[in-house]
């Protein structure tokens, strides 16, 4: 029985022609799903390091990000979590919500956990970010307080 099978398989020319293609179809669509996965986000012209070694915007370092951070706080949006993890670090503040969405906080302004003796500025800023139960960016937005 299984020599008959194998021999249906392995001569019959139009078995073989429709193998091919679904080996073709199955290739293509393997290179495509593995080159998706493997692109990094966007190209964003702004400086990561500098963002992310002022911790909780306590060095002051963040405030002078602010042109550059308005400028591509609209492309954020669509981007996944890993994307603004990569971008900005782990966040300062992070609050959940209904159905698994969150929000990441991260201040511009000196924040809440900064030494006491540093003189609190009059007014607060912060970097929001909400995400949806996916990890997808839905808004992007710079508080003023």
């Amino acid at each position: 029985m299984l020599k008959k099978i194998y021999m249906y398989l392995h001569f019959n020319p139009m078995r073989n022609k429709v193998l091919k293609k679904w080996a073709v179809s199955l290739l293509s669509f393997t290179l495509l799903v593995g080159a998706g996965a493997c692109s990094s986000g966007p190209e964003l012209n702004f400086d990561s390091q500098t963002w992310k070694s002022d911790l909780q915007g306590c060095k002051g370092a963040r405030q002078t990000l602010l042109p550059q951070l308005e400028d591509i706080r609209l492309q954020l949006l669509g981007l996944h979590e890993r994307d603004i993890r990569k971008l900005f670090g782990k966040p300062d503040a992070e609050e959940l919500l209904q159905r698994s969405n969150k929000i990441y906080i991260y201040y511009i302004a000196p924040g809440p956990e900064c030494a006491p003796a540093q003189p609190q500025a009059g007014t607060k800023q912060a970097l929001t970010v909400r995400l949806d139960a996916l990890g997808n960016i839905r808004e992007a937005a710079i508080l003023t307080e």
